[in-house]
């Protein structure tokens, strides 16, 4: 089933709303996490200072000592008194503990004042700067400090107010989970969302890959086929006492557009074979020199029709390698071939072969149209076709380069491009000697 355009568009639509719901839904969990462990916390924070305030006033010098500690600061002109610091310490530790509040603290003490809502500050510990004034002490969730009732005096109660430096990273580290889980999952959605628009988008190309290999394919088999059959129309039309040579034309013509089939046959039969794994290398030595020339010899009347040349420069010291035979003339001829085919003007290859670590480098140029930077990338995909402008006899089912290339990296080989638009191309093949 092949996806349309606007198909396709509904589905990458409705994955994208999907995806951002779901973000969206996760983002909101996390928040509702962190909310509920502000709350746990908050909560703890009030056990512990209702703890304190019992403390306070079920045990008298407690409070004695503090106003004693006022008194001190007072004459001292300070902000805390390191006595009543350390009494301090010795009654919020373990109440702390217990209450399971492992966190760095500060705190003060304030006084209500008389006939308004606020507090003035009293003291505070050792190195805290906390000498500001409180509005309010109702709601933990808008104050965010514990607080707990020290005195119970009419018109000089005092209060503590406890204060937690890392109190927000304490509950973010607390919904790290929450938050790890998240991450996790939509980094999983997103990936997953990126690879199905990716293998939409690979399947739309290969789906009008293949389309374009089928009209190729029809056009490429129809051509001989009607070939043939007019061919053979004529024989069968024409008197006994045809000519010889006519006879002999429409045998050749017969013979030639039958080899032609032949060979289009071959090529996706040897994809095909390729593909499936089913095929080994007969590997034996051979001099590439005279791969080489043998199939230049077999092209120099298509060369010479078309008035251009081929020049050889093999210039390698070591010309033997372990190849396959049959293929190392495919994959030369393969070359050659759409050299002249993709070149408008006169053709004019130079093939070069040189030294290399432990093998051999074959250059193959030509003054052809050149491959574009942005689709050199695709040249070597099997049945792709780059657009061939106003050539003509540009035809084939893509698979030519497709089939070099696997065939060199079976010799455990490669195959580099180098190309410019309206400059041509150069392909550089190597081979290992063994």
């Amino acid at each position: 089933m092949q996806l349309s355009k606007k198909a396709i568009f509904v589905v990458i639509g409705l994955a994208s709303l999907a995806l951002v719901g779901l973000s969206v839904l996760q983002i909101q969990n996390l928040r509702s996490s962190i909310t509920t462990n502000k709350q746990i916390f908050l909560q703890k924070v009030d056990l512990a200072a209702s703890k304190i305030s019992k403390e306070f006033l079920t045990k008298p010098h407690y409070s004695q000592q503090l106003r004693e500690a006022e008194h001190r600061m007072r004459q001292t002109n300070k902000l805390n008194d390191p006595i009543m610091h350390k009494h301090m310490e010795n009654i919020l530790e373990p109440i702390f503990a217990e209450h399971g509040i492992d966190l760095d603290y500060e705190y003060a003490v304030y006084m209500h004042k008389e006939d308004t809502d606020g507090f003035n500050f009293i003291m505070g510990d050792d190195g805290a700067s906390l000498d500001f004034e409180l509005a309010s002490c109702e709601n933990p969730q808008e104050r965010g400090h514990g607080w707990a009732n020290l005195t119970c005096s009419s018109g000089g109660n005092l209060h503590l107010a406890l204060f937690f430096p890392d109190q927000e990273a304490y509950i973010f580290t607390q919904s790290r989970g929450a938050l790890f889980m998240s991450v996790i999952f939509i980094v999983l959605l997103i990936g997953c969302f990126a690879y199905t628009l990716f293998v939409i988008r690979k399947q739309k190309r290969l789906s009008l890959i293949k389309n374009d290999f089928i009209n190729n394919l029809t056009h490429e088999f129809k051509t001989p086929i009607a070939s043939i059959a007019l061919a053979t129309s004529m024989l069968k039309s024409v008197k006994p006492t045809i000519e010889k040579r006519k006879k002999e034309n429409y045998l050749n013509l017969i013979e030639l557009e039958a080899k032609r089939l032949e060979g289009q046959v071959d090529k996706v039969l040897q994809i095909a074979m390729i593909d499936s794994g089913n095929f080994t290398l007969e590997k034996k030595r051979l001099d590439v020199h005279d791969v080489i020339k043998r199939v230049v010899d077999s092209m120099e009347l298509v060369v010479s029709k078309r008035k251009g040349a081929i020049d050889l420069n093999l210039n390698a010291t070591q010309s033997e390698v372990m190849a396959d035979g049959t293929h190392l003339v495919n994959i030369i001829y393969n070359l050659i071939d759409n050299a002249l085919k993709y070149t408008l003007d006169v053709p004019q290859i130079v093939i070069t072969t040189s030294d290399h670590s432990q093998g051999i480098e074959i250059s193959i140029q030509d003054n052809g149209i050149g491959i574009g930077e942005e689709i050199q990338r695709y040249i070597f995909d099997k049945f792709y076709r780059a657009e061939s402008g106003n050539i003509q006899n540009a035809k084939g089912f893509g698979l030519g380069l497709s089939y070099v290339k696997k065939i060199i990296e079976e010799h455990k080989g490669r195959i580099d491009l180098s190309s410019q638009l309206n400059k041509g191309s150069e392909f550089r093949l190597y081979f290992p000697f063994s």
